[in-house]
């Protein structure tokens, strides 16, 4: 079984094992959350903020080669898959349903000896997120059997949770560890169907509303994501009342008004 597997934007994956970089460590640290304090008189303080910054992953491989002229090849080839122009993810094949999104910092790579093989490379990969996500969406749907979803994903036992709605009342279960804000990691919600005069959905377990004022028909396509709603792909944030929603982690409380024949997706990854 793979131990590490690095994954280009463009889908290409790497098997650092097979590829003859045999991993020793991948420690993600627990979340690195700092705070801010205002001084309460003299002898206490209020906290004012907490911010979950940037982790710092450490990953150590060895290089493993068949001759000098392998050896360089396979410093070619670890260039190759680290390269740090953009983004890449990782994924422990332990757990291969959650993913880092990172970049590597520069790493010193010393060959052992005369021999074909460099020791505790040790390579920094910078996770700007601070946080993992699911390798799937909500509307790849939920499923055990082809390593979608898995254990530690915080998923209720006894029911499958759906993210497709056609009913005026339902339940988005956040699964993740984080809540999903309008400002920060949104849910993208897709509305088809009628609203002669504009629909309405309410988050009833966080209070808030978002209106679209404008008549939609069942040709239209609206798209909610953030702040922002979309209908034909054109801005309507004037034909809104500039409501937004969030949601918190577990279950949330959805109604929608204004409409009784419709549907709705709701599409976002988890963050743990």
């Amino acid at each position: 079984m793979a131990t590490i597997i690095i994954q280009r934007l463009n889908g290409t994956t790497y098997d650092l094992d097979a590829l003859g970089f045999r991993v020793k460590k991948f420690d993600p640290p627990l979340t690195n959350w700092s705070y801010s304090y205002q001084q309460l008189g003299t002898y206490g303080a209020s906290m004012t903020g907490a911010q979950a910054s940037y982790l710092v992953i450490p990953l150590t491989l060895d290089i493993t080669a068949h001759s000098i002229a392998d050896y360089r090849l396979q410093l070619m080839e670890l260039r190759r898959i680290f390269r740090s122009d953009e983004d890449f993810y990782v994924i422990d094949a332990m757990t291969p349903y959650v993913r880092w999104r990172c970049r590597a910092e520069p790493a010193a790579v010393s060959q052992t000896g005369n021999y074909w093989r460099a020791s505790d490379v040790s390579i920094n990969l910078d996770c700007a997120d601070g946080f993992a996500e699911s390798v799937s969406t909500t509307q790849d749907g939920i499923d055990y059997d082809h390593q979608l979803w898995g254990f530690g994903q915080n998923l209720p036992i006894g029911y499958t949770p759906k993210y497709t709605y056609s009913t005026a009342d339902f339940v988005f279960y956040n699964a993740g560890n984080l809540p999903l804000m309008a400002d920060d990691r949104p849910v993208t919600i897709r509305f088809t169907g009628s609203a002669p005069n504009g629909f309405t959905l309410t988050n009833l377990t966080t209070g808030q509303s978002l209106k679209i004022t404008k008549a939609i028909s069942s040709s239209d396509q609206v798209v909610i994501q953030g702040f922002i709603p979309l209908i034909n792909g054109q801005q309507a944030y004037g034909d809104s009342n500039h409501g937004y929603l969030d949601f918190r982690t577990g279950d949330n409380k959805l109604h929608i008004d204004g409409t009784s024949n419709f549907n709705l997706k709701f599409e976002t990854r988890f963050y743990y």
